[in-house]
């Protein structure tokens, strides 16, 4: 395999996108999470994609893009900056001593070993609880310039705008339209006199969903 994907990537002049192409229309890529057999042999053999959390910075990253806010690091070293500028992603990280109480909560690894082994990605009761009710993600949901613009225009509007901005949202964070029960639900939770209160605790909601949380 390897030396299949080394061929078509030299052969299509080192072109990256190629190369991503011709693995994510692979059958094997395209799996369903929903394993067919609970045999070992079955998951050596990846019979069915592995069901896993979304690594530290691409989490906090998405988590940004969906709110349209950023986080702060510094580095003790300050090569090429001792404050990394905003518009950086975590995920773009380079220095492993550039870190915060988020990455470090959620299994980013110190790259003291470079072993794959190093990273953690088994959920915690800490990480459980600071999605849910940390000031960290109420700060970034409340302070959203994008999500307070979606706020405003679903307060005191018509039961069609609302649902409007619950398509909207539900494509922001899970990249897919609400379900008919999905839609039902929300309806009945929201209201005119307390729609912008009900589109935070959507959008909380959202955030803690395995489809969110997890790669599948």
């Amino acid at each position: 395999m390897l030396s299949y994907l080394e061929k078509e990537f030299t052969a299509h002049k080192y072109d990256l996108k190629h190369l991503l192409r011709l693995i994510l229309n692979s059958q094997t890529y395209q799996l369903s999470s929903v394993a067919k057999s609970a045999s070992p042999e079955a998951r050596a053999h990846f019979a069915s994609y592995p069901l896993r959390r979304l690594e530290a910075e691409v989490l906090i990253d998405a988590l940004n893009q969906i709110t349209g806010t950023t986080e702060s690091y510094s580095s003790a070293v300050p090569e090429p900056f001792t404050y990394v500028p905003e518009e950086y992603r975590s995920i773009a990280l380079r220095d492993a001593s550039i870190t915060s109480s988020f990455l470090e909560m959620f299994g980013r690894p110190s790259r003291s070993t470079g072993l794959e082994s190093e990273r953690s990605l088994k959920p915690t009761a800490d990480q459980m609880l600071h999605l849910l009710n940390s000031s960290h993600i109420q700060k970034k949901i409340s302070t959203s310039p994008e999500l307070r613009a979606l706020f405003k225009s679903a307060g005191y509007a018509s039961e069609a705008a609302r649902e409007e901005v619950v398509k909207r949202l539900y494509l922001r964070i899970l990249s897919r339209f609400p379900s008919e029960q999905e839609r039902e639900t929300v309806a009945g939770y929201l209201s005119a006199e307390s729609a912008r209160n009900g589109m935070v605790d959507l959008v909380w909601a959202l955030i803690n969903t395995e489809e969110f949380l997890y790669r599948h």
